[in-house]
């Protein structure tokens, strides 16, 4: 009962302590808020790319593997020569995969040709024009936002549909709907039946446009031992559980070596590629940015601990003749000392809600814009908590100094030096 009490009195001298000064201790919040904001925005940025990253491989799907001749890593030099030096995927790699891998897995070519031209009316803009095959529907992840995606029948033909992305639809409709609409491509209309969600920096291509793979081939006379271009190949299991990804990694391996007849001891001139494994590169590359952005956003919290650290010991010397009367009438050291503490606490505290605000309106005013971006913002309830932690943890490390000082006063001298 006694130990709550003297708690009781601690929180409410504390507080009346700060309101006796509130300009003084409105400029130490906003510069802890300022910290907490900072700290708190670069969170944020980071949360909401990671996820939206995340939710773009397990959309694409973790059980497709991908060939083509470049492998998904980070690097440069003389392996970036030799992996372009590499053939194409072609139409042959595509039948023979497929007659290795009948009824276990659909077998799609990608293939893309990039910065083409397409006409609506007098308008004209580039964009990559991606021809799909018919186990497309299975394979490429895409969602639809508008329409609808290519029906089965519909990529075995040369058809003259479309499929478009978000920004290419903007581009040439504004905010019309663009389906039924036509598009020209290399003297062909295409008609559009289906608008993509918008992906983004953090998703792909939103000026894209997906037409069927044989009429891409007619337009472009791709040969069937390759060409020019971007081809890749997506192969997904029919049933995870009688063929695991690894399993159809080794098996895609054994198939490709065998369709582009390899010797035993020859490297193999293809790159077998997976979302998981670029998925850990990628969360890598995250914690690398998001390290960089809270070291420097520390600078801003730390500005603002040296803020409390400052009010606390100009107050310590305005209070000093009040101290050493507490003293005096047998006020211990850990009151004192508390009581400082606690001050500092309730300015970190303050701060750190208001710096929390401060993102949060941040990001209620950004949300709309970054949509279109592909970046959805969020933010979990354990990173806030971790933010009203920082923010106290910061003011009560600040408070420490000049609290202790304040303990360590003598009744009487400091009564003198009042």
């Amino acid at each position: 009962m006694y130990f709550c009490k003297v708690w009781e009195e601690i929180l409410r001298q504390a507080w009346r302590n700060l309101t006796a000064h509130r300009r003084r201790a409105v400029l130490t919040l906003l510069s802890i808020a300022i910290g907490i904001f900072s700290v708190s925005a670069v969170q944020v940025f980071t949360y909401s790319m990671e996820r939206s990253i995340v939710e773009r491989f397990e959309r694409y799907g973790v059980s497709i593997v991908y060939v083509h001749h470049f492998p998904w890593k980070f690097g440069g030099g003389q392996d970036w020569q030799k992996y372009a030096r590499r053939p194409r995927v072609t139409l042959r790699d595509l039948e023979g995969m497929r007659q290795g891998l009948q009824h276990q897995a659909w077998v799609a070519l990608l293939y893309t040709v990039r910065e083409q031209t397409f006409r609506h009316g007098k308008d004209r803009q580039q964009a990559n024009i991606r021809g799909l095959s018919e186990d497309g529907v299975y394979t490429s992840g895409v969602e639809v936002r508008e329409g609808r995606f290519f029906r089965p029948e519909e990529l075995r033909r040369p058809s003259l549909l479309a499929v478009v992305g978000s920004a290419f639809a903007r581009n040439f409709f504004g905010k019309a709907s663009p389906i039924g609409k036509v598009i020209w491509y290399e003297g062909r209309p295409l008609l559009i039946i289906g608008v993509l969600k918008a992906q983004g920096m953090f998703g792909g291509d939103d000026r894209a446009v997906y037409v069927p793979l044989p009429l891409l081939i007619r337009i472009h006379r791709l040969s069937r031992y390759g060409s020019e271009g971007d081809p890749t190949l997506l192969i997904k299991a029919k049933s995870s559980e009688s063929l695991s990804i690894d399993e159809l990694e080794q098996r895609v391996r054994w198939l490709m070596r065998q369709v582009r007849r390899l010797p035993p001891r020859a490297e193999d001139n293809f790159a077998i590629n997976r979302q998981d494994a670029l998925l850990e590169q990628v969360r890598g590359i995250v914690g690398y940015v998001q390290l960089v952005g809270l070291f420097i956003a520390g600078f801003a919290l730390l500005v603002g601990g040296t803020g409390i650290a400052n009010i606390l010991y100009v107050s310590v010397r305005e209070r000093q003749g009040e101290i050493g009367i507490q003293r005096a009438m047998g006020a211990p050291r850990g009151f004192i000392l508390g009581l400082f503490l606690t001050e500092g606490a309730y300015l970190s505290l303050i701060g750190g809600l208001g710096g929390i605000g401060l993102t949060a309106a941040a990001m209620g005013i950004a949300r709309p814009f970054l949509a279109e971006e592909g970046l959805i913002l969020g933010w979990s309830g354990i990173q806030v908590l971790k933010a009203v932690a920082l923010s106290l943890g910061v003011g009560l490390i600040a408070a420490l100094a000049p609290a202790y000082r304040a303990a360590r006063l003598q009744p009487i001298e400091a009564i003198r030096g009042a």
